[in-house]
């Protein structure tokens, strides 16, 4: 009997005590943590504002990043949030090199400095979702406007400063989108900027006037082309 009961304790502890720990690290997994034994998380969380959510007020929402990267996509349907700009990799991936569905993304550069914000597109006019809050994808190069203050904002939370609207230049030529916002040194404060716009069409600005009120405020409206946009910022 000492030996049944010997051998029945090292199943239970071999065995069901492995399954434990295996469990553990599955659910670990699955919910997206990094599990005790070191093994890379399927996503890695952050927060972002997000310029697509009408009848909210500004705050943070929650997206993941998949701690994996590809050159070669087919899966724009699982970008979280419609947002394949930031489940893809950003600069990274959207190069005008890799590849969706065996397609050529766009490239998009960005460059900014505490003095100024520019981001620029070069790529086909539809075709691809960047960032769009129904997941369209018929109008690639005017999705460009949301990276814009999805990475603008970003960066507005780390500097001093405020967007100089009265002097955005905008200039769209064919299949190249090129959006400049110069910054002002402010002190204490920081600032957020929102848009909407339309191409092809004067656009929908009704969403932009709940932010009237809010400390700071200021608007302009600006065009290029067949390209319309009302901007706005005030201070958080």
């Amino acid at each position: 009997m000492k030996k049944i009961k010997r051998f029945n304790q090292f199943i239970n502890e071999s065995f069901f005590g492995k399954s434990e720990e295996f469990l553990s690290s599955f659910g670990s997994i699955i919910s997206g943590s990094k599990t005790s034994s070191g093994y890379p998380s399927s996503r890695d969380s952050g927060t972002y504002l997000d310029p697509e959510s009408p009848g909210t007020s500004p705050g943070k929402e929650e997206y993941s990043i998949p701690s994996q990267f590809s050159t070669s996509r087919n899966d724009e349907d699982q970008c979280q949030n419609n947002d394949c700009w930031t489940w893809f990799g950003k600069e990274k991936f959207w190069n005008g090199v890799n590849k969706i569905n065996n397609k050529a993304v766009p490239k998009i550069e960005i460059d900014k400095t505490p003095d100024h914000f520019n981001i620029t597109y070069n790529g086909p006019q539809s075709g691809f979702l960047l960032k769009h809050k129904f997941g369209g994808k018929g109008d690639t190069i005017h999705q460009l406007l949301n990276v814009l203050t999805l990475e603008l904002n970003s960066y507005l939370e780390t500097i001093n400063a405020k967007p100089v609207l009265s002097n955005i230049k905008m200039d769209l030529k064919g299949n190249k989108l090129s959006v400049y916002v110069p910054l002002e040194k402010v002190q204490g404060v920081h600032y957020e900027i929102h848009r909407r716009g339309g191409l092809g069409h004067p656009g929908d600005f009704s969403d932009l006037t709940k932010f009237k009120s809010r400390r700071g405020y200021e608007e302009a409206i600006h065009k290029s082309g067949r390209l319309t946009e009302k901007f706005i910022t005030f201070i958080k």
